[in-house]
């Protein structure tokens, strides 16, 4: 098994307190976020953070979207040259994240796809993809984590947080406290 740094995610900050994980991701936006961090729960993590945005994928909203995110990001103090998180969960809209790609990226940061293995690979790359494989044998892991545009494997998924494990080169390219 090769080294990768774990990191946890949680639609609540509070549920990442007190855990060691070397970055933490929640929720900044988009139609689909089920409940979008207050500014002030970022702060509560000095490390590396990692903004999601929830796709909300009614045709043609993708240029709508990206540039919410840009103004969330913006407001929330996210740095240019910083990673975001488009979540796409099961969702094959390739559409769709190429706009939201053009506007999130056109802006400066740079956009990791998030979705579930059996999908992903429908949809453009982007900066990388963040993918769903709820699987504990580290083979398969370390198998998705080889290839070219995989940057992180979410393989746990806990009642108060969703554990991943990502390449700790893309850390540089995280928002840090």
């Amino acid at each position: 098994m090769t080294t990768w740094h774990k990191w946890g995610d949680a639609a609540y900050a509070a549920n990442l307190d007190g855990t060691s994980f070397a970055g933490v991701g929640g929720y900044y936006g988009g139609p689909g976020a089920f409940h979008v961090w207050p500014a002030a729960d970022w702060g509560r993590f000095p490390g590396f953070r990692l903004p999601i945005w929830v796709a909300g994928l009614p045709p043609g909203s993708g240029p709508a979207d990206g540039a919410a995110a840009v103004a969330e990001l913006r407001r929330l103090g996210v740095p240019k040259g910083c990673r975001t998180a488009l979540d796409m969960e099961t969702s094959t809209n390739a559409q769709y994240v190429s706009n939201f790609g053009a506007a999130v990226q056109g802006a400066g940061y740079l956009v990791e796809v998030y979705g579930s293995q059996s999908s992903i690979g429908r949809l453009p790359p982007l900066n990388g993809y963040w993918i769903a494989d709820y699987t504990t044998d580290w083979r398969v892991i370390d198998g998705l984590m080889a290839s070219l545009h995989v940057r992180s494997v979410q393989y746990a998924a806990g009642t108060l947080y969703d554990t991943s494990v990502r390449k700790p080169w893309t850390e540089g390219e995280m928002w840090h406290g």
